[in-house]
This record gives structure tokens, sequence and C-alpha cells, in this order.
């Protein structure tokens, strides 16, 4: 079966729902299928538009591109200058991401799918409205974005959950104390809760003024981060877990939203405990006081005070979020993603 994904962008660094796309693409290609990667061009840099089409010249350039994931040299990666039918090599069956990426749908040739990972509204919720209820099967990354899409009008929606790396997101051989440590994923997408989370660390940081925060994102530094906090830039994979995940007590996730939440999942992994809204995606693998605390905005604080300060119920958590994520396999999600995906395109054929 050829399968051809399609992104909005071409990534310069770790983005999770790039890594998403990424991950089935290599499993997938391990069950027998033919995956092609799309990318549109860059558009709105004349820069990072050039430097696409730098990329773009060999998959040994695109690879490169990517050096923050390991794309199975199987898989064939494309960037075309849009997102146009024409531009989207034979296809048995096409799958939109981002939800612009959708709207190619009614115009494929292939049995078209929408692989959901959040209900990103910032950008206006008439317009993704407007996609999402549009009549094509859905694959969501958790139960909250199915109950969204069938509150939509969706009638084919299935759950799909994301895996782990479980090669790289581990315990460390030997946990040391990790002190009145802290982990905080810094973006400044509104749906991430950036003030919502650094003004719940200032009030955790008068309760416990040994506090650490190991503060972590893809952009530089942001100016409005308090300079009492350590920030990580760019950090993948192996760096991420031993500079922050296996040198913090605490996750904190601060988002308003979630569609599944990799790095509450990473962090669990790894030894870390995790506090966190209730923001929909992560709920589906953290459970208020058994392997998680889960509070509002305003609760945060509060509730990384008592992780940090109960020795005993961090503990819990954290025997519990392991077990729990251990769980998350990428090649047992990529069989039941082809399940679906052969099921209806059997049906359409």
């Amino acid at each position: 079966m050829r399968i051809t994904f399609v992104l909005h962008l071409f990534p310069r660094a770790p983005i999770g729902g790039f890594r998403v796309v990424y991950e089935y693409a290599n499993r997938l290609t391990d069950l027998g299928c033919e995956v092609t990667v799309v990318h549109e061009r860059w558009r709105d840099d004349v820069k990072e538009a050039m430097r696409d089409l730098w990329h773009g010249r060999s998959q040994a350039r695109l690879r490169r591109a990517v050096s923050w994931f390991e794309i199975d040299p199987r898989v064939r990666l494309m960037i075309v200058p849009e997102l146009k039918p024409a531009h989207l090599p034979p296809a048995d069956v096409t799958i939109a991401t981002h939800w612009p990426t959708a709207r190619l749908l009614p115009h494929v040739q292939s049995t078209p799918f929408h692989l959901v990972q959040n209900y990103d509204t910032w950008d206006g919720v008439e317009e993704l409205h407007d996609v999402l209820k549009m009549d094509f099967p859905k694959i969501a990354v958790s139960s909250y974005l199915a109950r969204t899409l069938e509150g939509l009008g969706n009638s084919n929606v299935t759950v799909v959950p994301n895996g782990l790396d479980h090669k790289t997101f581990r315990p460390p051989t030997t946990d040391h104390p990790r002190g009145n440590s802290v982990a905080m994923l810094v973006s400044k997408h509104p749906s991430k809760g950036f003030a919502t989370g650094t003004k719940a660390l200032e009030q955790v940081k008068t309760k416990i003024p040994d506090l650490k925060v190991n503060a972590f994102g893809v952009s530089p530094r942001p100016d409005d981060l308090p300079e009492w906090m350590t920030y990580h830039h760019g950090l993948n994979g192996e760096q991420l877990v031993e500079d922050v995940y296996h040198r913090s007590a605490v996750f904190l996730c601060s988002s308003s939203t979630e569609g599944w939440g990799l790095p509450a999942a990473e962090a669990m992994a790894c030894g870390a405990a995790v506090v966190s809204t209730r923001n929909g995606g992560v709920e589906d693998f953290c459970t208020h006081n058994e392997n998680a605390l889960l509070a509002d905005g305003t609760g945060l604080a509060e509730a990384v005070i008592k992780m940090l300060e109960d020795e005993a119920l961090r503990a819990k958590c954290v025997q519990a979020g392991y077990a729990r994520v251990s769980t998350m396999d990428w090649s047992a999600s990529a069989r039941s993603l082809i399940s679906f995906i052969r099921a209806f395109h059997s049906t359409v054929s």
C-alpha cells in the first residue's frame, strides 16, 4: 500500500506533531507500506524558502536537515512549492495532518484520511470547524479529540494513541536524588500556558526557595522567562533526557489544551512525577492522585508543592506513571492505524 502523509511545512526543530508523523512513516514502512512524507515549502520567509529549495534537491540533504530524528532510508521525503493535488505523488492513501492540510482531501484521487493531533482554535474556530466537519475518516490521537470530533458531527472516528520511544525515554540506570526540581516546556503558543506555568513556579519558589527549574524549548530563551530559571534551547533525544528529564523530580504541564502531551509522557518514562492541568490529551494517561496530580491553572503551584514535599506521593506517582507509559508502543499504534486504513480503504476501492 502506498501512503502519503502531508505536512504543512518542513521542520527546523524537534516538534511533537512532526515526530509522530515520522514515527508512523518508519513503522508503516516496517509493515510493508511505501511511505512518502510531503512538506510544503516555507512561503512567508524568503530565507527559509531558499533553504527548502536547497534541501529539496536530494534525499540525503532532506534527511540531514531533519537531524533531530532518524527517518528510515526507505521513507521518501518531498518538499513541494504548494499543497496541491498535482504536486502529490501517486498513492493509495493520503493522510492529512495539521488541519489546513485537510483542505486537500476533497481533491485527491486516493483514499483520504485526517490524522487529528490537536484541537487548535487559535487561528479561528469557524474555519477550523469547517475543516473538521468534512466527511472523511478521522484518526484521533486521544479520546478527548475523538469526543470533540464526534461533537462536531463526525461519525467515522477512531482513536489511535501515540506510542513512545522507550530506547530514548527511559529511567536512568542509577537515579540520583533530584531535589526540589521541576521541568517545564516553554513555548509562546497560546495553548501552552507559558504565563500560567511561570506564575505557578514563582509561587512555588516563595514556599521552596531552593527550587530549581529546568525549562526547555525549541526557540531561543524568552526575554520574560525569570532569570533564576535555567533554560535549555533545542535539546532533543538523549540530551533532553540527560539534561532535563533525569534531573527533574516533577514535570509541569500548564497547557490549556493538549491533543496528547508527548513531553508529559516522556517525563513519566524518565522517572519524573507529572503535575498538569486538565487539558484533555494528558488525561488519557494521567489519572489524578494515582499517577499524577491534575489541577486547574490556579491550583498548579499547590500541586507542585505537594508533589515535591510528599515523598511517598511522588514515589507512588513515579512508579504508577512509568507503568502506564510503558504500555505505549509505536509499533502497536502503527498496526492499529494500518488496520483502520485498510478496513476503510477496502470499502471504497
